[in-house]
């Protein structure tokens, strides 16, 4: 178990960085899955990080102002 905040503070965020590269990843394989287009899959893959990431960054903005 780790007990130092600062590192499982930056693990925390390593993670949610993972899992967010991951979300995008799978709906653009997704797509080329469906529709056997790579264009389709990219524009699908920004599409997600245009909408998720602002998300993500304005989650990991307020939990630095809070902490």
């Amino acid at each position: 178990m780790i007990e130092d905040p600062e590192v499982r503070r930056q693990l925390a965020k390593q993670g949610r960085l993972w899992g967010f590269s991951l979300i995008c990843a799978a709906a653009g394989a997704l797509t080329v899955q469906r529709t056997g287009s790579l264009g389709a899959a990219v524009v699908v893959f920004l599409v997600t990080v245009v909408v998720l990431g602002p998300l993500l960054w304005a989650y990991e903005r307020r939990r630095r102002n809070r902490g």
